[in-house]
């Protein structure tokens, strides 16, 4: 969903900062109202956790890939105004520090991902959840459907946004920017998130909320909204475990996803999704799927033990996320419209004018979360200089966006107030 460089006019790109830079401004003042002591290192995580969430890719029909983003859980817990901010914070240092996403694009992307997903998931949620206490059932459904829609949406303006390049930008016939049409750009992206990455991220969104109804409930209330845990309505003995929730999802989430990937790929398991899994080779990915497993065994316990007591569970967490990041890479095929000149020479026989003067524009220091590494060498080495590169980079970028959302809250003025409420509204 990361829009690269070259498939929009520069007219478009930068056009679209029309849409997105007064929404930034109202933001920033708005999001003052939910920023304290306890809520600016919460939108820092939620920063970190939109940026590593993006780094896992999943496979879905037409053999590319796509990823969940975490916008809706955002301002669930926070307010969509604060969704603005922490996830536009990690698709600027995605795209300047790691190329995932043009720079001219960054409005484009930050639109579609940071201000269209969670203003629609959020209207979801609040529109099924309406009325429902905060600790029932009903608010975990209400969540995870506003993930699936608000993902959803982000993908048809982005299809959107490919696909009347052509219409407007040609030369000798020939498209200047992106060569997929609107009849080929839309079908193809909500496929790939309605039948995909829209379920992951209806998901990550649902858990997200069922975690926040068991630990810290006051979160979820709306303005005005008031929480007594024992108090009539409050609905907490419907609750199941987490774990429980947790295991049964996943599990649920598997088992669509797999069932999806048979039927696109004709119920060849090797053509699962469409995609050409044989060009895996799984020797590799089972040892690279070992070391990341030894890792965590090793990293995360450490984590947990040298954090202060109050951040061990989240950084013991992101600290599994970044571990587990490589996973991320398994999935044969890059994300449909974020291929470079190579891909669009191998898929239409040529490469317009305007994607191959503007795909070179930038090069991002860690271009493709990839570092050189020196510390292997053979067959095998693109692989674990993939892998790690990954994994390191991952980490660099979650610190970057968490320290990033913390100078823009300090930067904001963030009011300790006694009266700020964790909901900033809606936009």
């Amino acid at each position: 969903m990361h829009i690269p460089d070259g498939y929009l006019s520069p007219i478009v790109s930068l056009g679209l900062g029309g849409a997105t830079v007064p929404v930034w401004a109202i933001a920033t003042q708005r999001v003052k109202q939910v920023l304290d002591n306890r809520t600016v290192p919460l939108l820092a995580a939620f920063g970190a956790l939109s940026f590593t969430v993006m780094m896992f890719n999943v496979p879905v029909p037409g053999g590319t890939t796509a990823h969940a983003v975490g916008g809706t859980l955002v301002a669930i817990v926070l307010g969509p105004w604060a969704a603005v901010i922490a996830v536009s914070t990690a698709l600027i240092i995605q795209a300047l520090f790691f190329g995932d996403g043009g720079v001219l694009a960054i409005f484009a992307n930050c639109l579609n991902m940071a201000i269209i997903l969670p203003a629609v998931g959020y209207a979801t949620y609040r529109v099924l959840s309406a009325r429902a206490p905060v600790l029932s059932a009903r608010r975990v459904w209400a969540a995870a459907v506003g993930g699936y829609l608000g993902i959803t949406a982000a993908a048809l303006a982005v299809g959107t946004e490919l696909g009347i390049q052509p219409l407007y930008f040609t030369r000798d016939g020939h498209p200047l920017y992106s060569p997929y049409t609107l009849q080929q750009a839309i079908p193809a992206m909500l496929a790939a998130h309605v039948f995909g990455a829209s379920i992951v991220e209806g998901l990550v969104t649902g858990l997200g909320v069922a975690y926040f109804q068991q630990r810290h409930p006051e979160y979820l209330l709306a303005p005005r909204e008031s929480f007594a845990p024992d108090g009539p309505g409050a609905g907490r003995g419907s609750l199941r475990p987490l774990w429980q929730v947790v295991l049964a999802a996943s599990a649920g989430t598997i088992a669509v996803l797999a069932f999806l990937g048979l039927v696109t790929g004709g119920g060849d398991p090797s053509r699962l999704f469409g995609a050409d899994w044989s060009q895996v080779n799984w020797a590799d990915v089972a040892s690279m799927v070992l070391a990341v497993a030894v890792l965590c065994v090793l990293l995360v316990p450490l984590a947990y033990r040298v954090l202060p007591p109050a951040r061990r569970r989240v950084g013991a967490a992101f600290t599994a996320m970044a571990l587990l990041a490589p996973l991320g890479l398994i999935a044969p095929g890059i994300a449909y419209g974020e291929g470079g000149p190579e891909d669009v020479q191998a898929a239409f026989g040529y490469v317009p004018e305007g994607l191959r003067q503007l795909s070179g524009l930038f090069t991002a220091p860690l271009g493709d979360y990839n570092l050189p590494l020196p510390f292997f060498e053979g067959a095998n080495a693109p692989l674990w200089h993939a892998a790690l590169g990954y994994e390191i980079a991952g980490a660099i970028g979650m610190l970057a966006v968490g320290a990033g959302v913390l100078g823009l809250a300090r930067l904001l003025g963030a009011g300790p107030g006694p009266t700020a409420r964790p909901d900033a509204g809606s936009p």
